[in-house]
């Protein structure tokens, strides 16, 4: 083989291994291009269908369980009503329910994807499972705190119930006091009165004569009170007396006080108007004889 030969060779050799370095060259670019574009719509995929991250969903499943601490903590509930204690720790756990069940929802989407992309989201696996098991343990103080709830209810109800019986009970009290207090106060301003001519009250036996010689000289006076024989009015209800006008006038044969009555004539009737209550009321009887 001549000299020209080997240089022609040489040369072609040469052009070959251009060729070829200038193919793998385009090809180790176009594989990183290829894993270039891969990553990125394996990073659009994500960005799309996960419009919530692992860590956001960890922050709100850890904010919820210090919600549900406001609860839980101690023994001690918020100060309120009742009603409005019911109402509030219902409103809470409600609450905590709902926001577990959207949750639970997200941590399956994370799951589908998961499923679905199990080369780019198989490290994922982890951080579902620590979510799955923090909403877990939120889910089970939920359950807990739901049990204290009503335990409390029905503390409430019976505390409630007792109260109420409580109150009941002296409202009778105070009912009974009152109307003890209405008859002794009626007692006290019932007074009985008798109006009558000297016959009438001494044939009644409400009065007898003393004194005297040979029937001259007698007056009247009151004998032993029997008020099955008397009238009665209540001080209360009415403080004027009527009795008819005679022609030789009246006597008052009670023991009242002059200054705490008044007799007045209005056509053919007296009136006696008590002008002081609680001095008048100190004779419980009243008599007036007609003349």
């Amino acid at each position: 083989m001549n000299k020209t030969t080997w240089i022609i060779i040489v040369v072609v050799l040469a052009i070959l291994a251009i060729i070829f370095g200038v193919m793998w060259n385009n090809a180790s670019v176009k594989a990183k291009k290829l894993a270039q574009a891969q990553e990125e719509l394996q990073k659009s995929i994500l960005e799309k269908e996960e419009p919530v991250t692992a860590e956001e969903l960890q922050n709100s499943i850890d904010a919820l369980g210090k919600e549900l601490g406001l609860i839980g903590a101690g023994t001690e509930f918020p100060v309120g009503t009742p009603e409005e204690l019911k109402a509030r720790n219902l409103n809470t756990l409600n609450t905590a329910r709902a926001k577990i069940a959207e949750y639970k929802k997200q941590i399956a989407d994370l799951e589908s994807k998961i499923a679905a992309n199990k080369k780019t989201m198989a490290s994922m696996q982890s951080t579902v499972d620590r979510l799955k098991k923090s909403l877990a343990e939120k889910e089970r103080i939920v359950a807990e705190l739901e049990g204290r709830v009503s335990a409390l209810n029905s503390t409430l109800d019976s505390e409630r119930k007792a109260a109420q019986e409580e109150i009941a009970k002296r409202e009778n009290m105070l009912k009974e006091k009152e109307s003890e207090l209405n008859k002794v106060n009626i007692d006290n301003n019932t007074l009985y009165y008798a109006i009558g001519t000297r016959k009438q009250l001494l044939d009644s036996g409400i009065i007898t004569r003393k004194g005297g010689i040979l029937g001259i000289g007698k007056v009247s006076t009151l004998k032993d009170v029997n008020l099955t024989k008397f009238s009665q009015f209540n001080l209360l209800e009415t403080q004027e007396i009527t009795f008819p006008v005679t022609k030789k006038g009246y006597s008052v044969l009670s023991n009242h006080v002059a200054a705490s009555y008044e007799v007045r004539q209005e056509g053919d009737q007296y009136v006696l108007t008590i002008t002081d209550p609680e001095l008048f009321r100190k004779q419980k009887v009243l008599v007036i004889e007609l003349k």
